[in-house]
């Protein structure tokens, strides 16, 4: 078992820089040396220079609605990812719409009083409004999907940064099985490693395969933010929730990860479903 506590005390030491993501235009924080994944997009960022990575809306669309999200207006964020979403066929693109509509989904079912008096209409229209966004998410997923599995056919020179999107899409949709074909395919194309290396470690960690303590511990080794989602969900697929819970407050802290968010929610929720 992972010894999240001396993992736990040493993210205390972490100075992380803040970075500009060029593929979302997200800031995010790493604490490695050479490369880091976004905390929003959890695509690979090549360096830690701000100052290099200059991101403006003009060369990220998807940056309007990032910044919506950033303000908390959800009503003209949702438009404004309504209209880039109309007809588009770029997977990259698509990808990100699915990280927003999976987070405000999250939100809206979250987004519950049962304290309300009568039927708690505000209550079903919360969960209704989780199930449309739900809807959206999964679409636009499954896009990426469909999309860059056509370009991979036949095709050796796809970019690996597609088929990493592809995995991490098929991971959304929990379509395991396709994942594992994917990932095999990413092995092949990436030749410095990192992206399948953070693939596998997503892949095994959510599937609770053999490889997860061995991969989170070594992403954690490489100060890798993210690491301490994915040693969240390890620690809770063994049933470690107060553990689990304690690395998420942590990792709160210091940088905020959509998954992180829905995971520490879940855990919140089963914690208090033990009391009883």
């Amino acid at each position: 078992m992972i010894d999240w506590k001396k993992h736990v005390r040493l993210m205390a030491k972490y100075r992380p820089a803040a970075i500009r993501c060029p593929h979302c235009g997200a800031t995010t924080v790493s604490a490695s040396g050479n490369s880091s994944f976004c905390n929003f997009c959890e695509q690979r960022v090549d360096t830690l220079s701000s100052a290099a990575i200059e991101v403006s809306s003009a060369e990220v669309p998807f940056a309007s609605v990032l910044a919506g999200m950033v303000a908390g207006d959800w009503k003209a964020t949702l438009e404004s990812a309504d209209k880039l979403m109309k007809g588009n066929s770029r997977p990259e693109q698509l990808y990100l719409l699915g990280i927003f509509y999976r987070r405000l989904s999250a939100l809206k079912f979250q987004n519950k009083n049962y304290a309300l008096m009568g039927f708690m209409e505000p209550n079903a229209d919360s969960i209704r409004d989780s199930l449309d966004l739900t809807m959206k998410w999964k679409e636009c997923f499954f896009k990426v999907v469909k999309i860059v599995g056509d370009e991979q056919q036949g095709n050796v020179q796809i970019e690996p940064e597609l088929v990493f999107i592809k995995l991490l899409s098929e991971l959304n949709l929990k379509r395991l099985v396709e994942a594992q074909v994917t990932l095999k395919a990413l092995q092949s194309l990436d030749k410095r490693g990192t992206l399948y290396e953070y693939a596998l470690m997503a892949y095994e960690t959510e599937t609770d395969g053999k490889q997860a303590e061995k991969l989170v511990s070594k992403a954690l080794a490489q100060n890798e933010i993210n690491a301490y989602f994915y040693l969240a969900l390890y620690l809770s697929k063994r049933g470690k929730l107060s553990e689990a819970e304690a690395v998420l407050g942590k990792l709160a802290s210091i940088a905020s990860m959509p998954l992180a968010k829905e995971l520490d929610y879940t855990v919140r929720l089963s914690l208090e479903a033990s009391k009883f």
